[in-house]
């Protein structure tokens, strides 16, 4: 059995930047995505999108992608660019290993 090396960049962003990030992801060439509803927690600025709260417009979405180390980059840099202007996200990067390389760019 042959496996592939990729990276799965993973973003946690308010609902309100949740597009801006889509179209990040897809112009820097990812293969598809997945969006994970409703990620609440507490941190360093506090509980949000906790049950109870203004959720449906203030609540936290995950955005994550599994692609190769290019892609990823390119990701990475436009993500650093939100970050420059102020946007909160907390972004994780891992390697991964898939068996389909054909799947992720």
């Amino acid at each position: 059995m042959k496996f592939f090396n990729k990276k799965r960049v993973s973003v946690i962003v308010e609902k309100a930047w949740k597009d801006k990030v889509i179209k990040l992801f897809e112009d820097s060439g990812v293969s598809g995505f997945t969006v994970y509803k409703e990620i609440y927690g507490k941190g360093k600025h506090g509980v949000k999108g906790a049950h109870g709260s203004l959720n449906e417009i203030s609540g936290n979405v995950e955005i994550v992608s599994i692609t190769g180390p290019e892609v990823a980059e390119r990701i990475l840099q436009g993500l650093e660019t939100m970050i420059d202007r102020g946007i909160i996200l907390i972004v994780h990067v891992t390697d991964v290993t898939v068996l389909r390389n054909d799947q992720f760019k």
